[in-house]
């Protein structure tokens, strides 16, 4: 359109114009500049985008794309003060050959001419805002870069080419290299920010609202910090943060609620660690490895945790790991950490000691031991208790027998203690699904392991067997009562001899289990720290399995009349000085009860008894 346009006015006034116009009179380069005027609008729009990806595309240090866009679209001018960029290098003078095709002599010889010719460039009020641009980048020129940058990067980008542009022309002139008292040079004005803190504090002061709002961003002060080497000082606010989040020293921060910024962190520490560059002090960075790992947990992103676990030191691995290991309960999740570990070389055998006791102390507090057996809870399961349980299968998954057993012994304590009767049952019918009670019966029918394949194995010890058995000898007392109830609540009124049978199948099962937990139920010696507790359990649960059974034994009637009798004569067994029972009654405050009952049955005897209560 512009050609148009002056061909259309030399035609008209026969090469002289006759009239101001605002049209460039010839097509050169330099004619808007030397002439003051401009080309046709819809020309400008084109130069403008152009010049504002030419822009872009030098900015990004995409200098050769730049070219070819010159080259493409003709425009040279730029395309020759590029090229001014280049470092003269004579191979023979230098007697360094960089490249074997270079022989000659190449590169601007006076940079200090081409820099002030693109600074004049760069403030030329009639070029375009991205064409001045275009030159301010090239020569360092801070105010054209600026008037067209928008963002944090950019204006970093352009006082930093500023500084070093002013760091070289001092440098220069430090060595008589350019002289301003000629009139040829254009004096080049010197940065206000001497070093790169200046530079990071003026972008917090710019007069863009969008540069000052980015500046705040944390990834901003990051990238300062790494900029200004102060990356221990960087990790070391990074850990008091998350750990005054951890202690409940304040509710959040914003590394605590924005991943991306921990997960920046923690691949920079492993990057600097890598190419052996001090990230600061060890505890800084492994702490915000070992927050890393957590937030990958609570992501549920569990599979990419042992990459970075296995950079942590052993301890601080083992609890990172850990604290992943905790929350996971799939049968196919486990196996994939199993799997991660070994390709890992993770310590997982300690890991998963660790795991459990996490488990076991952040529910520590929510197992008050009751006082009373009214508070005993034979019908529900709490998502604590579901948990507890679901740890100690990362045990029998490992095959460490040895742990399984002494977990499930502290776990069945702390389940009983506190009333969890449907809890502890729960947890036996669990382990009874896993190999755990094959294990350990072929372990106690053979005799002849050496000490050597009892740790290789991870069996355990005597002891602990012992109570794990009185354990599961109490849980299946219970269930024994449980499926009284549920046939006794099916007989009829008739008295049905189909439903007697099964009726005293069951009795013949329920009487002689029950006796024996009631007689020697945890009688036998038990570690010095779990007397107190053992003790406790007998008094909750030798009453209940005493007076549950006479419930049972006196339901019996339906089936036989023996039954009651039965019940009478527990009285015998209740009131031995051997067996003590009678002070279990009285330290759980269940005698009084335990009387009434008798005397409850010893009317059912007596009535069904030509002899009286007592047989002859």
């Amino acid at each position: 359109m512009t050609r148009a346009q002056v061909k259309k006015k030399k035609m008209s006034g026969f090469g002289v114009s006759t009239a101001t116009t605002a049209i460039v009179r010839t097509l050169d380069p330099d004619a808007p500049l030397r002439e003051n005027a401009a080309i046709h609008s819809e020309d400008a729009e084109f130069d403008r985008a152009l010049f504002r990806h030419l822009f872009g595309l030098i900015q990004s240090g995409e200098y050769e794309a730049a070219q070819q866009v010159c080259e493409a679209t003709g425009n040279y001018t730029i395309t020759a003060a590029m090229n001014g960029m280049v470092e003269y290098r004579d191979p023979v003078l230098d007697g360094v050959v960089l490249n074997p095709e270079e022989t000659i002599a190449r590169g601007t010889k006076r940079k200090t001419l081409w820099r002030r010719m693109c600074l004049r460039l760069a403030r030329a009020p009639q070029a375009d805002k991205y064409e001045r641009a275009i030159y301010g980048l090239l020569c360092g020129d801070l105010d054209s870069v600026l008037f067209v940058s928008e963002s944090w990067e950019a204006h970093l980008l352009a006082y930093v080419q500023h500084l070093a542009a002013t760091e070289i022309e001092t440098y220069l002139r430090s060595k008589d290299r350019i002289n301003l008292a000629s009139q040829e040079l254009l004096a080049f004005p010197q940065s206000q920010a001497s070093t790169i803190s200046d530079i990071l504090n003026a972008l917090s002061r710019s007069p863009s609202p969008i540069v000052r709002a980015q500046s705040e961003h944390p990834l901003r002060h990051i990238q300062g910090g790494i900029i200004t080497n102060v990356v221990a000082k960087i990790m070391q606010d990074a850990r008091q943060k998350m750990e005054s989040v951890r202690d409940e020293i304040e509710d959040s921060n914003i590394l605590m609620d924005d991943s991306y910024l921990l997960r920046f962190l923690a691949h920079l520490a492993l990057f600097l660690k890598s190419i052996g560059m001090d990230a600061g002090a060890d505890e800084d960075a492994v702490a915000v490895l070992k927050f890393y790992v957590e937030d990958l947990a609570i992501c549920d992103k569990g599979h990419l945790a042992p990459l970075y676990v296995a950079q942590l030191p052993e301890e601080a691995a083992i609890e990172a790991y850990s604290f992943l290991l905790a929350d996971i309960s799939d049968p196919k999740k486990r196996a994939e950490q199993f799997a991660l570990a070994d390709k890992f070389d993770l310590d997982i055998l300690n890991t998963l000691r660790r795991t459990i006791q996490r488990v076991f102390d952040e529910h520590e507090d929510e197992y008050p031991a009751i006082e009373s057996h009214t508070d005993l809870d034979l019908t529900n399961e709490s998502p604590a208790d579901q948990q507890l349980s679901n740890s100690l299968l990362w045990f029998v998954d490992a095959r460490m027998w040895d742990d399984v057993v002494d977990s499930a012994n502290a776990l069945y304590l702390r389940f009983l203690l506190s009333g969890k009767v449907k809890s502890a049952e729960n947890l036996h019918a669990q382990l009874a699904n896993s190999q755990l009670y094959d294990v350990l019966n072929d372990f106690e029918e053979q005799v002849d392991y050496s000490m050597a394949e009892i740790e290789d194995a991870h069996f355990p010890g005597t002891k602990s067997r012992a109570e794990f058995r009185q354990y599961e000898g109490l849980i299946l007392g219970v269930g024994l009562i449980r499926m009284w109830d549920a046939v006794y609540s099916e007989k009829v009124l008739d008295g049905d001899r189909a439903w007697r049978l099964k009726a005293k199948d069951v009795l013949d099962r329920v009487k002689p289990a029950l006796v024996d937990l009631i007689c020697g139920w945890m009688t036998g010696g038990v570690e010095a720290d779990k007397v107190d507790a053992i003790h406790r359990l007998r008094v909750l649960y030798i009453p209940y399995l005493l007076l549950e059974l006479h419930r049972v034994l006196q339901q019996g009637q339906a089936v036989h009349k023996s039954y009651p009798k039965d019940a009478l004569e527990m009285v015998n067994l209740v009131a031995s000085d051997e067996l003590d029972i009678y002070k279990l009654l009285l330290e759980g405050e269940r005698l009084d009860e335990y009387l009434v009952a008798i005397a409850s049955v010893s009317l059912v005897v007596g009535v069904d008894s030509q002899n009286g209560i007592w047989r002859a």
